[in-house]
């Protein structure tokens, strides 16, 4: 009966913190959630993060990148950045936000910023696009 309270005593602080797991993200990334969270907000709604939303990736040039697909779930009102063919998508590099002007179905896998400002980004089926700055 021992092991099993102390089992019990080990795990329960760990259920109780389940829920506030935090990351740390640039600000940019951080104040475009926050844009989505009022958007949501004023149509009634809760913003919820499933985890997914936003990937850190690498860009070719070694430089450190956000992906945020919009793919939050608004509450009963569902995802209200997505369309039937995908949803909106941004990235952060450099803490700087770049718009894609797209609904893409995923979130992209590869991105290439060259120094003239020209982001490519590639989706994991291999389709290409380009962002001109």
């Amino acid at each position: 009966m021992r092991w099993l309270l102390s089992i019990f005593l080990v795990v329960s602080p760990a259920v109780t913190l389940a829920d506030i797991i935090t990351v740390s993200v640039p600000h940019a990334v951080s104040q475009q959630i926050e844009i989505y969270r009022e958007q949501c907000a004023e149509e009634g709604g809760a913003l919820e993060l499933d985890g997914d939303e936003v990937v850190k990736l690498v860009t070719d040039e070694g430089n450190e990148a956000y992906v945020i697909h919009a793919a939050f779930t608004c509450g009963d009102l569902g995802h209200l950045w997505c369309g039937s063919g995908g949803c909106s998508t941004q990235f952060v590099i450099d803490n700087k936000l770049y718009e894609t002007n797209r609904i893409l179905p995923y979130a992209p896998n590869r991105i290439s910023y060259a120094k003239d400002g020209e982001i490519n980004y590639w989706l994991p089926d291999g389709f290409e696009f380009t962002i001109d700055e």
